[in-house]
């Protein structure tokens, strides 16, 4: 329902008065639900799963296309969250094909390339809604996981195929690439080249380190 909401919300962008995309984009909101008050976890479920980001980008989407500005403050508040809870010092260390929920070992893996999109896609519609240049800055660190600045310094991008790896693990990466990761790539790269966004060098493995979220 989200990504249908996501899809809405492009007909909302064209046609502001398309009562049937509004609908549908304000019932996903409700579906989501509201986040408790708890700086530890801003979050609507109890676990993080998959592709997370897009539950932030509706909420922020809908805020502000359909003119609710506590559901734009609440969908930033949950993408400030979670960009936090994904990031290790200064890269992208995010939730793991299996979730993860508080208390959980990090960093954890297998880490997937649409965990990786879907941050870059909400963070660009987040920068798009208020001009916050760390928004921007955000999608410059998604690209960043792709080519090298992740928890193994193990770039992602194939500079061969032009492909996407699958997936992040603990000793490497997964070298198949198939055609959801090498979409979640060339998605985050057109979010980079749309905001004029250079990737940040590639970490080396020695300073990745073992630093909690958020660090």
């Amino acid at each position: 329902m989200a990504f249908a909401a996501l899809g809405a919300a492009e007909i909302l962008r064209c046609r502001p008065d398309h009562a049937t995309a509004a609908a549908l984009l304000a019932d996903a909101v409700e579906s989501i639900g509201d986040v408790a008050d708890d700086a530890s976890w801003c979050w609507p479920e109890c676990r993080l799963r998959y592709a997370n980001a897009v539950l932030a980008e509706v909420v922020i989407a809908a805020g502000a296309l359909l003119n609710q500005p506590d559901w734009l403050a609440r969908g930033l508040r949950m993408l400030t969250w979670l960009l936090a809870v994904e990031t290790r010092r200064h890269h992208l260390s995010v939730t793991p094909v299996g979730g993860w929920s508080a208390g959980e070992p990090r960093p954890a893996f297998d880490q997937q390339p649409i965990e990786v999109a879907a941050l870059a896609d909400a963070c660009a519609t987040a920068f798009d809604v208020t001009g916050d240049p760390r928004w921007r800055s955000a999608v410059g660190r998604c690209i960043a996981w792709f080519m090298g600045a992740n928890d193994v310094g193990v770039p992602l991008f194939d500079p061969v195929s032009f492909g996407g790896c699958d997936g992040l693990t603990a000793t490497g990466r997964n070298e198949n690439q198939g055609a959801e990761s090498t979409l979640a790539l060339l998605g985050t790269m057109q979010q980079a080249h749309r905001l004029a966004v250079a990737p940040a060098a590639p970490l080396p493995p020695s300073a990745t380190g073992d630093a909690g979220p958020g660090d």
